[in-house]
């Protein structure tokens, strides 16, 4: 059984159990085969069917002259982690794509309100007709129509009155009315 105790040591030395220690346990072994073959047992039932690298890795495990490897890891954790996580997407993304496809079909557009905003009417008081009807009409007011042969006319009231606040959608509508003085 030579060949069996030359694969154990051939496997300590590959574990890196130390020479000495490999030479007693392979002197140790030896000397078991030999006494079990003095007394009519042979080997091979001392040995059972034992592969020599697992037999040898085993005896040096036992007397502590390797590290046992940690058992492997289970990926349970790691299966029950991604199916949550996969759990809660679907009921986060189901959702999302539902109302995704539901306001799909229209589009609504929601218009800021326009701001406030308004004219205040200035004095068009002692200006000549013709200047006060185009500062009236860049103002985005009406003004009754001043004929031309009264453009020098000096304008001597008015309505609305100076001050008037008048919004911003109804300036188109008022008419700024003037009187005047030759």
């Amino acid at each position: 059984m030579p060949a069996f105790i030359e694969e154990c040591r051939y496997e300590w030395k590959r574990l890196g159990v130390p020479d000495a220690m490999a030479d007693e346990m392979a002197t140790e072994l030896e000397a078991d085969l030999a006494e079990a073959e003095a007394d009519g047992i042979s080997a091979a039932e001392i040995l059972g069917e034992s592969d020599p690298r697992r037999f040898a890795a085993n005896w040096a495990s036992e007397r502590g002259l390797v590290s046992v490897p940690p058992p492997k890891k289970s990926r349970k954790g790691l299966w029950i982690g991604l199916a949550v996580g996969l759990v809660i997407l679907l009921l986060i993304a189901l959702p999302a794509l539902a109302l995704i496809t539901v306001s799909s079909g229209s589009v609504s557009t929601v218009r800021a309100p326009e701001p406030v905003r308004s004219l205040v009417i200035q004095s068009f008081v002692g200006l000549k007709a013709c200047h006060a009807e185009r500062i009236a009409h860049e103002a985005g007011l009406k003004v009754r129509k001043v004929p031309p042969d009264r453009c020098n006319a000096v304008v001597v009231s008015q309505r609305p009155v100076q001050g008037t606040l008048i919004p911003y959608k109804r300036r188109a509508r008022t008419t700024l009315r003037l009187r005047l003085r030759d």
